[in-house]
């Protein structure tokens, strides 16, 4: 017969991959009566719903059964602080219907317990390599939802502190805060005031590795972070001038686009434009028709909204507003600045809000004048890398080269100087939400002509490729159509032999395109959660009607 003793602390533990969080860990004696059901536990006298039942290292299918099997594990989220002694009881009942309540004590080991005293409460996220490369200061970014009575400033108060996956030691890595709204117009059963942001900071995790990242709140009191940083950002908008060990960007002072990058790391190789239009280095997003003008995001003077904000690990600015002589066309432009990173992401999106026709609809594009860049390389979809003399392929008005639509990645360079910016391409979407079904026939060129050379990707395109393609088409965009980009401009050093020429832009490509597979946050059940789901009230009227399948 099952005695009250007969739970035994088997060992505390930091937060590991499988178990996020700190923890303890129970079991049964070997000879204790199986089947039983747990029904309440109670740790230093107060409930507890953080429990679960693992057997070999697996979560069982009912998380409240003990049977007594071997390796079986009772795990509890309990947050013990380096030798704090703590009292469990687990209330049981057995296959007979009898109930009795099992108890464990232990004193918890010198090391590796709760960070720190000040801060109340922690989220917890699992971080996961996928790809086989070793991580090192990586972006990540976290969305929360907290109860507002938790905590105070996020700004102020969030720490973000790894688990060493190997020592299980803590170590605090810089963290930014951004975007925080406030939800306060119930607080019942079903609403709770909630705070909502969201946290990015920079993770190193080895290869093929997870790795535990607590993400502490709830201290009033905290001081501001202080944090050193690579990033250092100057002027003011649009006139931006980003900075970090890699690159010096800078962004036009009427325009905000992307206007020119100066190479570090012993290259010193500055990658301009500045010849035609405003002389900017980013010129699309882009629409044209005869009847009005050719306009980019490059051509606001200024964007009718911007937004840009920063701290120790981003920088983000973002553009929006109508196309210039285009009020059918929306388009929104986003640059993120990381610290630590060799790369600038882009995201663009073009949004039609009427029908127009049009000959030209582009994006991805990267423009330079002829004082650096000589020859281009692009990595076809199969994965071979093409490479040529960008003076040897046809001129204008003909297109200099044509690729594929999802070309992972195209570079300038000049083996010369060292250098070269590549466009690394990650996501190209078309989303339609009215008339129409997929509208676009994407692809990617080279151009290039006496003044300037560039290469970009046409969404829809019958202009400037020659009078063999019939350049008087007027091509219809239905309203509702949706073109969307992601992908990263890198200025980057050559590899240092032929055979690996590009090799620093394939491991930027794959670290971009396999990012960290980041955890839903783990969070303690609160006091106030309901034991069982909360019935919305409209699900308990009388008058209630399930929708049927068809909708009728």
């Amino acid at each position: 017969m099952i005695q009250p003793h007969d739970l035994n602390v088997f060992r505390y533990d930091i937060p590991t991959p499988q178990y996020p969080y700190y923890h303890l860990r129970l079991r049964l004696e070997a000879d204790a009566a199986p089947g039983l059901s747990i029904r309440q536990v109670r740790v230093d006298g107060r409930r507890s719903r953080d429990f679960w039942v693992y057997r070999a290292g697996c979560p069982t299918p009912y998380g409240d059964q003990l049977t007594g099997a071997p390796e079986e594990d009772l795990v509890l989220r309990l947050d013990w602080s380096n030798g704090s002694a703590h009292r469990v009881k687990v209330d049981v009942e057995g296959a007979d219907g009898a109930a009795i309540t099992l108890t464990a004590e232990a004193t918890a080991p010198e090391r590796g317990g709760w960070w720190h005293g000040d801060w109340r409460y922690y989220a917890s996220v699992v971080v996961r390599e996928t790809a086989g490369l070793a991580r090192t200061h990586e972006p990540v970014h976290v969305l929360l939802g907290l109860y507002t009575d938790r905590l105070t400033d996020p700004a102020r108060e969030v720490r973000v502190i790894g688990i060493n996956p190997a020592s299980g030691a803590p170590c605090e890595t810089p963290c930014q805060v951004y975007d925080i709204s406030v939800y306060d117009a119930e607080s019942d059963q079903f609403n709770q005031p909630t705070t909502t942001f969201e946290v990015a900071f920079l993770a190193d995790v080895p290869a093929s590795a997870e790795k535990v990242y607590l993400i502490f709140y709830g201290n009033p009191d905290a001081p501001s972070p202080q944090y050193t940083s690579d990033l250092r950002v100057s002027g003011e908008a649009l006139a931006f001038t980003i900075d970090n060990d890699y690159y010096r960007a800078r962004l036009h002072t009427r325009a905000g686009t992307l206007d020119d990058v100066l190479l570090k790391g012993g290259v010193n190789t500055l990658f301009e434009h500045h010849v035609e239009n405003n002389g900017a280095l980013h010129w699309n997003p882009g629409v044209y028709t005869r009847e009005r003008r050719w306009a980019h995001q490059s051509d606001w003077d200024p964007p009718p909204v911007e937004l840009s904000y920063g701290g120790p690990v981003f920088f983000m600015t973002r553009r929006s507003g109508a196309l210039p002589s285009y009020p059918e066309v929306l388009c929104t432009v986003t640059y993120t600045f990381y610290a630590h990173q060799p790369y600038i992401m882009m995201s663009s999106s073009l949004d039609i809000i009427e029908d127009i026709d049009v000959h030209a609809l582009r994006s991805g594009e990267a423009v330079f004048n002829h004082k650096v860049v000589r020859e281009f390389a692009w990595k076809q979809p199969g994965g071979e890398i093409g490479s040529v003399a960008i003076y040897e392929t046809p001129k204008s008005p003909r297109l200099g080269l044509y690729m594929e639509r999802d070309v992972p990645w195209w570079a300038f360079y000049n083996r010369d100087l060292e250098g070269g910016f590549a466009g690394i391409n990650l996501e190209v979407v078309n989303i339609q939400r009215d008339k129409s079904l997929i509208h676009w026939e994407p692809y990617t060129y080279l151009y290039w002509s006496d003044e300037l050379i560039y290469c970009c990707r046409p969404l829809v395109y019958t202009f400037s490729t020659g009078p063999w393609n019939n350049p008087q088409r007027m091509m219809r965009i239905p309203r509702g159509s949706t073109y969307y980009e992601r992908m990263a401009f890198y200025p980057f050093r050559l590899g240092r032999t032929q055979a690996d020429r590009f090799a620093p832009i394939e491991d930027t490509y794959r670290r971009l395109a396999f990012p960290l597979d980041v955890s839903v946050a783990n969070l303690d059940i609160d006091a106030r959660v309901p034991d069982g789901w909360a019935r919305p009230e409209w699900l308990q009227r009388d008058d209630y009607t399930r929708p049927r399948p068809d909708g009728d």
